[in-house]
Parts: C-alpha cells; structure tokens; sequence
C-alpha cells in the first residue's frame, strides 16, 4: 500500500472552515443590515412623528397652543432651551407621543420635535421669524375687536420730547413718514372692524383684518388696508362719496394675526398676582378729597395733608408757597412704599384734589400701584402730577374712571422714551375696562387686554391697546413717537404692504 499524506483531508478542512466564515461573515451582515433597516425605521418613524406635530401646531385651530409657546420663549434667554407649560400642548404631545425643544436666537424661534416611542430620535426642526408679527402688532392703537373713531374725533401721531403735542394739522406726522399702522384691528369675525363716522380723521394708514366703514364725510389721510371691503357708508349702502381714502385702497391677503399674541389677559393677571403677593400688606380704601385732598406718593411712602375745616389749611399754604416760597412741611404718612409698590383696595379721587407723584432721588423713580378694585377720579377739578423725576404705573382689577376735566400737570412728556404714566386694566365684565372722560387729558399708555376703553370729549396723548376702542365726541388719540407703546417696545418698521402679514415659516 503506498504511503498516504492525508492532503485531501487538510484541503476539505480548509473549504469547510472558509464555508463557515463565509457564512459567519453572511450572517453578521444581515443582522447588521437588519438593525440598520430598524434604526432607519424608527429614525423615519421619529422624523415623521415630529412633522406631523409641527404641521399640527401651525394650524389655524391650534393657534392658541402656537401663541402659547411663542409668549414664553420670547421671555426667555437666547439659546436656552424652554419648557413650555400648556394643557393643550401636552395633550396633543402625548397624542402624537413627541418630545420637543424650543429655543431662540433673538427673533428667531427653533421648534424641535420628534417621536418620543422607539430607540431613535430624528427630530423635525421649524424654525420661524416672529419679528413681522411683533411690528404688525406695535400700533400705536390696537384693538381685538372693533374701532370707532366717531364725532369729530382724530387719531394721529406726532413727536414730542417736551410739552404735550399740538393737534393742529402741521404738527401731526404725515402717513408717509409712518414707519407702522396707525390704527390696526385684529378681529376676524363679523363685526370686528374699524369705523370712522361724522366728520373724524385718521393721519396715517388704517389696517383691519375684517372691514373699514367711512361715513359722514370722515377722513383717511393714508392707506386703507382690509382683508374684507372698505366700506363708504351712506345709509345702508357703501357708496357715499363725501368720505374719502387719500392714499390706497387695498383689499388684503394673507394668514390672519392672532390678537392674543401680545395682547395677552393671562400674563398680565399673572404680572398682578405676582406683585400682589410679593407686596401683600394690602392698603385700606384710599379717599382722596375733602380734608385730605392733598397727596403725594414716592419711593418713601403715601402721605396727605390734613386741610382741617373746610379745606382752610390747603388754601392757606398754597397762599404763603406762591407768595413767599414757603413750603408747608406737614405731611401725615399713609402708607409705606415698598420697593417703589404700593398695594392698595379701592382708589377714589373726589373734588378738587391734586395727587402729585415725584421722587427725592437724583434718578427717575419708576414707582407701581396695584390697585384689587376700582380706581376712579368721580368729580371735576382733579389734578394728577407726575414729576419730571418720577413714572407712575398703575395695575388695576376693577373698573378704571377717570371723571370730568382730570388734568395732568405740566412737565416732560417723554421719560427716556417712556411715558409719564401707564394704565394697566384687567378688566374683562361688562361696560368699559377705561374710560377717559369729559375734557380730561391723560398723557400715557393703556393697556385693557381684556376690556374695552373709551375716551369721551377728551384726549390721550399715548397708545392705546384693547380689545375695543372708542374715540367719541371730539376726542383725540394721539400717539408720540418719542415713547413706546402699550406692551412698553419701541415701534420697529411695518410697512403697509400686504404681504407683511404672517410668521416666516422656515422647515429643516
């Protein structure tokens, strides 16, 4: 037998194990291929989950939970990630089961969103620019709902760093020169419009989401700009001629703007809340008038004077302080200040009373009151001086009446681009939040995001944000570029074209 090497067995060997790597190396592959085609399926999953919540968002019914988080973010610090706390936000994340992350970068808001099931996350980005909402919004007279500028009332802007500004026509700044909209509705439903009526003038471009009615020869000394009809009201037809519109007339397009972006009740009542408890040694009922008819609030505290028997001792020191100089120092204290805040019930002003704000400092004093009622200026007569050295911002739950010819003192109109004074309401029942009335002069800002404000035969020199608006009977509402608006920003560009309307929508 010849000699055998056994080379048959060593090859078979080698076939075998090559077999078994080839498969090993086969096997290991396909399971790789198949954690990469799960990986790929949770990622589109993730991804797709993430969309489907960024499409919802944007939607016009969900516009409460867009606003929601737009609020929030925007008080936040760049490039830190906010937690957005909102029932229907997190009813519809859980629905859709994502998880999201919202940051900003200035004007800028990134929304991340991605499905919260699965080992991936593959987040779908929105990113949008909300600075064309924010200078739609800052005019200087915003309302929710309707306008009405009626009986030979004007509204206009002019700019003033001193004495109030004049309401004769070569003071005013003409439409061109108007870097917004003068006066702007955000009301979308039937009703919600803006309406000049009898001999009234606006100088400067009108915007309405709904309609514009002119009628009894008033007056656009700008644009029209409507998202409904411009309307030239004569009887029940629009077809009257002594109405006119000197510039455009323009019937708009576009995503309609959420009034609720910056006119926002709930902050505001979270603001007095805040400073409520803060500051919760509440003051009694303050009653300025007979007697006590002279009062002054500063950094230091409320204080009055007694006048004694029939107001003898007020007159008297008013007598000696314009004849000699002489300053009557008899201040009876009230009620301390904390922290420039005062907290008090109700506030009535009755006859012939002069509250004074003001300041010992050599700074501006910037000093608050919250006021859990009513404030309300009941007789003629009154005087309210705020000092070039003080800001008086007002909080207010209740109603806000500010009764016949209340007067604000001389002095600037203008405190390092604020106003001299802020009003602040509420209020949100029936009948009006602020009411300005019969030859009174109010030169500040007001703010009624739930309410309605009414000036009657009177004049605001500042801006005005509510839900309604009534300029009636001879009133003026003039806005002095000098200063800020209602929400206390500076008026930023807004042109009057129609295409300025709506978020720049952005996907990543």
């Amino acid at each position: 037998m010849k000699q055998q090497q056994g080379a048959a067995l060593v090859i078979v060997m080698a076939l075998l194990s090559g077999a078994l790597m080839l498969g090993m190396s086969g096997m290991q592959s396909a399971l790789i291929d198949e954690r990469l085609a799960g990986n790929y399926r949770a990622s589109v999953q993730s991804q797709m989950a993430g969309e489907s919540f960024l499409s919802d968002i944007v939607r016009d019914e969900n516009s409460d939970i867009l606003t929601s988080i737009i609020n929030q973010v925007m008080e936040s610090e760049n490039n830190t990630p906010v937690t957005v706390d909102d029932e229907q936000l997190n009813a519809l994340m859980e629905e859709l089961s994502v998880e999201i992350e919202v940051t900003r970068q200035d004007n800028q808001i990134t929304i991340k969103a991605w499905g919260s099931e699965g080992r991936a996350k593959a987040p779908s980005v929105l990113v949008f620019n909300a600075s064309g909402a924010a200078e739609n919004y800052r005019a200087p007279f915003i309302a929710c709902q309707r306008m009405r500028i009626t009986g030979r009332s004007l509204a206009a802007s002019c700019h003033s760093s001193n004495g109030a500004c004049s309401s004769s026509q070569s003071n005013l700044i003409p439409a061109e020169s108007q870097k917004y909209n003068l006066l702007y509705s955000l009301g979308s439903e039937q009703g919600s419009s803006i309406t000049l009526d009898v001999n009234s003038q606006a100088y400067g471009n009108v915007r309405s989401q709904r309609d514009i009615f002119l009628a009894g020869s008033s007056r656009i000394i700008g644009s029209a700009y409507a998202q409904s009809a411009i309307c030239y009201v004569n009887g029940m037809d629009c077809n009257s001629a002594a109405s006119f519109v000197a510039g455009d007339e323009v019937i708009t397009t576009g995503r309609l703007q959420q009034c609720d972006m910056f006119l926002d009740l709930a902050s505001l009542n979270n603001e007095i809340r805040g400073i409520s408890l803060g500051y919760n040694s509440s003051v009694r009922n303050v009653v300025m008038g007979g007697q006590r008819r002279q009062w002054a609030l500063t950094p230091e505290g409320l204080f009055y004077i007694d006048c004694g028997f029939l107001g003898l001792g007020c007159i008297f020191s008013e007598f000696l302080e314009f004849f000699i100089g002489f300053d009557r120092d008899e201040w009876v204290k009230y009620s301390s200040v904390i922290n420039n805040t005062i907290v008090v019930d109700d506030f009535f002003v009755r006859g012939n009373s002069t509250f004074i704000v003001a300041s010992n400092q050599n700074r501006l004093a910037r000093l608050r009151m919250v006021v859990e009622g009513d404030f309300i200026i009941e007789e003629r007569g009154n005087e309210l001086v705020i000092e070039d050295n003080a800001q008086l911002e007002i909080f207010v739950k209740g109603k806000t009446i500010l009764n016949p010819n209340l007067q604000m003192g001389e002095g600037s109109v203008s405190r390092n681009g604020q106003t001299p004074l802020t009003i602040n309401s509420s209020y949100s029942g029936a009948g009006d939040a602020v009411a300005v009335n019969s030859g009174s002069h109010v030169v500040g800002n007001i703010y009624a995001p739930g309410g309605r404000v009414s000036v009657n035969s009177s004049r605001v020199t500042g801006s005005i944000w509510a839900q309604e608006i009534n300029a009636l009977n001879e009133s003026q509402i003039i806005y002095n570029e000098a200063n800020v608006v209602a929400d206390s920003q500076a008026i930023e560009t807004e042109t009057a074209n129609e295409g300025g309307n709506g978020f720049n929508w952005q996907w990543r």
